[in-house]
Order: C-alpha cells, then structure tokens, then sequence
C-alpha cells in the first residue's frame, strides 16, 4: 500500500486497544513518535498531544497549518464476535488493494 509511511503508522495504531475513556495508551504512543522524530511534543494531563513541526525552508512566513483529530475510537462489534477491544489488536486484512477490518 501507498504512501507505505501513512500504512505503516495506520499499522501501528491498529495494535493499540483504544475505546473512549481509555487513550492512554494511543496517547502515549503519538507522543513517542513526535519525540523519536525531533518534534516539539506535549502531552497534557487529560492525555492531549501537541506536536509542532517548524516550517520547511522557505516557507517560514506561510501560515500555519492546524491538524486536529481523536485518538480513541467507537467500539462496537457484531454480537458473535469475540474481539475484546480492551485487549486485542484490530486486524488488518489487504483485499485487491483495499483494507479490510477483520474483528474475528
């Protein structure tokens, strides 16, 4: 899959568990990333993130830009499922170039 940097970060955050109320871990892990890349990174005590890149060259006076987004997701599942979302991993299935959410 392509871009392989954005599946292998998407890859990352399947394997961690990360219902509402419980982002920890999700938290902890962005955080990580922003510091293993040099990044300017700050987590609060409600497990918020901030990371601020600088500008690439050339381009210092251009405006800001602003990602904003949610760590935790909606946990829900078919009722003859035994995925625990607590514990297990999402797993990923790759089907003719599309990604399939296997909760099995």
């Amino acid at each position: 899959m392509e871009p392989k940097r954005v599946f292998h970060y998407f890859q990352e955050i399947s394997q961690i568990p990360r219902c509402t109320y419980d982002e920890e871990k999700i938290s902890n892990y962005i955080k990580s990333v922003g510091e293993k890349l040099g990044l300017e990174t700050i987590q609060d005590d409600s497990l918020n993130i901030i990371i601020r890149k600088p500008a690439t060259k050339g381009c210092e006076n251009s405006p800001g830009v602003i990602i904003q987004g949610h760590m935790d997701m909606v946990c829900e599942k078919e009722e003859d499922s035994d995925h625990d979302f607590k514990k297990d991993p999402i797993k990923l299935i790759l089907d003719n170039g599309h990604i399939i959410l296997n909760q099995n």
